[in-house]
């Protein structure tokens, strides 16, 4: 029978080839760019071994290299440095060749015309993301391996840099929405701050509410369950009509712009999604505390208080984390809501990409949102992970 970790090596391989696989599907599929005459018109598709040229062809080349060097039973650590900087580098690669095309597209059709990236450019992506995952996993957690997973990031981040995809449709709208997009942009990030913090007061006082008395653990999960639940756009809408009357009977409501519409509705709603997670992992963090640990505690004299922050949140704090993670993420998709309340953020790209059929605006305000999110998502799953590792013992 094969050991765990034999077992997890041959499972890595298979996702490897997966998606070695897939990535030659996607370059050879018919909707890897999208060219415009404009930025609303119907587009044409074109595979990317079409566009690309001989770099297209380079390409299934390199899925070919990364399905052999998953195949092969070269050394564990030589298989996953070769494949995973093979593939990291197919995307980087594409990018960069697609930037190339869409500046000579834009040479022959006009300033007018877009090259958009299409299902096939995605999935590219999504393999090389599934290849490289599996091949660090034939590698020790440490420098290089962190280094790996995150080269192809560093890569699109010096395309960018480097000016060479300027003529990409994405990005033309971004030179058109520059000013406006820094100023959404700061407004989503606020949106998600201030939701976050107050579900993180609330979620944080709930939770320990609720784990020191226990009989209020059915009221305060019950209401939290209920508002998670509730779709964004009927919340608001229920919403719409106490914020209304508020800022037409208090004076400050109107003056700091309260109304049943615009930034007050989305930092309400966001918080009531945010403070369940909080709250549930506070609560299970200090349920689950070692009652010995809690007893040596109060034997040396400790007091509620001290007791507290040099003992119980310490070593609650991971679990908190984790919840304190699902509540970021979850607020940074959330406020897209906002572009359709008259609130701002990114999502008014989305929903005036929408309103236009103009894909690359939609791209615009969807792409940063996802960059957020998954910044959020690893930052604090290397903070918990640290923590973690500072709880256990030598």
């Amino acid at each position: 029978m094969d050991s765990p970790s034999l077992s997890l090596h041959e499972r890595a391989r298979a996702v490897a080839a997966a998606g070695a696989t897939l990535g030659v599907a996607a370059a050879c599929g018919p909707f890897g760019l999208i060219v415009r005459a404009n930025r609303i018109a119907r587009g044409e598709a074109i595979a990317l071994v079409s566009a690309l040229g001989g770099w297209g062809i380079a390409l299934v080349a390199c899925w070919a290299a990364v399905a052999a060097l998953a195949l092969s039973r070269a050394p564990l650590r030589l298989r996953g440095v070769a494949c995973s900087l093979v593939a990291g580098a197919v995307p980087v690669a594409a990018l960069w060749r697609t930037g190339v095309f869409a500046a000579d597209y834009a040479d022959k059709a006009g300033d007018l015309s877009r090259v958009s990236l299409g299902l096939g450019f995605w999935l590219t992506a999504a393999a090389a993301y599934a290849a490289v995952f599996a091949a660090t996993a034939w590698l020790e957690r440490g420098f290089l391996r962190g280094a790996l997973t995150y080269a192809p990031f560093a890569g699109v981040a010096a395309l960018l840099a480097s000016g060479d995809l300027a003529s990409l449709g994405i990005l033309k709208e971004y030179a058109n929405n520059a000013e406006a997009f820094t100023k959404q942009l700061d407004l989503h990030v606020a949106y998600v701050g201030a939701s976050v913090a107050v579900g993180l007061v609330l979620g944080l006082a709930l939770g320990l509410l609720s784990a020191r008395k226990p009989t209020t653990e059915p009221a305060v999960f019950g209401v939290l369950n209920v508002l998670q639940v509730l779709p964004t756009l009927a919340f608001i809408g229920l919403l719409y009509p106490l914020l209304t009357n508020l800022s037409r009977s208090v004076d400050l409501f109107a003056a700091i712009g309260v109304r049943g519409v615009g930034w007050a509705p989305v930092v309400i709603v966001l918080s009531a999604y945010a403070v369940y997670p909080i709250a549930r992992n506070t609560h299970a963090a200090f349920v689950s505390l070692d009652p010995a640990v809690i007893d040596a505690a109060k034997g040396i004299g400790m007091g509620p208080l001290r007791l507290l922050a040099e003992v119980e949140m310490p070593l609650a704090l991971p679990v908190i984390l984790a919840g304190l993670r699902v509540a970021l993420v979850q607020s940074t998709a959330g406020a897209i809501i906002a572009g359709l309340v008259g609130g701002g953020g990114l999502g008014t790209f989305v929903f005036l990409g929408a309103s236009e059929t103009a894909s690359d605006l939609m791209l615009l305000g969807v792409l940063p949102i996802v960059a957020l999110a998954l910044t959020f998502d690893r930052g604090l799953s290397a903070v918990e992970a640290a923590l973690t590792v500072w709880k256990e013992p030598a």
